[in-house]
């Protein structure tokens, strides 16, 4: 089961103003903000270099590269600069790609000519930078926290280093990945290290391991089993966590609320219960007791 947005009971994050006096205030305060904002401006000009200049970072977890003519991106979308917010050595960037449910954690940085396959997940502190060459991702992949992968922009021979990654692939919190191969239903573990040029073409049912790998037994039935289901219970752990953080403003104020009301109701000793009368099924209060 897919889990469904809860944003599709708030259809509006910022409602328009109504009515006159809103649309007059809605004004004012927008007056005022860009006042403010321009006296923020010219106090720290006026302090000079003691002046401290607050700022907040850019949200790098879905981020454009500038795109190389010489390397035109395989994998993420080519997109043309507005002419307003063009630069001489900026016409174009490459914005990465994804398939349908798709989670990528807030803190995560996927940057440039990437591609990420359908119900695959991008946990928290990855990284995946598509920088100088592409990253391709299958689909029920999971890449989990802390995970580096960057791509070389070619080998010795001239030919180019990308990060391809088949589908139902886990690889494991901390692990660095950077211009090879992984293949389809495969397992790397936590803090591993496969570099430029590697393919893996460990057989079903083997166990590498060392620097450099060499195998070491071959997994039990079991171990087989958990590592095709590890992929699909991250699928769908990420729609647990696609869900929670694309919560609104206005969803998690609802749900405090929701948490106060259920924890007074809880306690029959609270002077609450002397007030409300709660509904049995959802434990919120419904009306007052007369």
């Amino acid at each position: 089961m897919v889990a469904r947005h809860a944003g599709y009971k708030f259809p509006y994050r910022y409602p328009a103003p109504k009515g006159i006096t809103e649309r007059v205030l809605f004004g004012v305060g927008g007056i005022f903000k860009a006042v403010g904002g321009l006296m923020d401006e010219l106090g720290f000009m006026l302090q000079g270099p003691a002046g401290a200049k607050e700022s907040l970072n850019p949200n790098l977890a879905w981020a454009p590269t500038k795109a190389d003519p010489a390397s035109p991106p395989t994998k993420g979308q080519l997109v043309s600069v507005p002419p307003v917010s063009r630069m001489p050595n900026l016409l174009s960037i490459v914005m990465p790609q994804k398939g349908e449910g798709v989670f990528v954690a807030p803190s995560a940085n996927v940057m440039g000519d990437v591609r990420i396959g359908a119900r695959s997940s991008i946990w928290y502190g990855a990284v995946l930078r598509g920088d100088v060459n592409s990253i391709d991702i299958g689909k029920n992949t999971n890449i989990q926290d802390n995970v580096i992968i960057h791509v070389g922009k070619h080998s010795i021979d001239g030919s180019k280093n990308s990060v391809v990654i088949g589908n139902n692939v886990t690889i494991g919190h901390c692990a660095t990945i950077h211009a090879c191969t992984i293949g389809d239903n495969s397992l790397v573990g936590m803090g591993a290290t496969v570099l430029d040029g590697c393919v893996t073409l460990v057989k079903t049912g083997e166990v590498w391991a060392g620097s450099p790998a060499k195998m070491l037994r071959m997994l039990s039935p079991e171990e087989q089993m958990f590592v095709s289901q590890s992929a699909l219970n991250y699928a769908e752990l990420a729609d647990e966590h696609r869900f929670e953080n694309g919560k609104t403003f206005e969803e998690l104020y609802v749900e405090s609320h929701i948490e106060l009301e259920r924890y007074l109701a809880s306690d029959p000793i609270n002077s609450v219960h002397q007030m409300w009368e709660f509904d049995k099924q959802t434990m919120l209060a419904t009306r007052t007791k007369k």
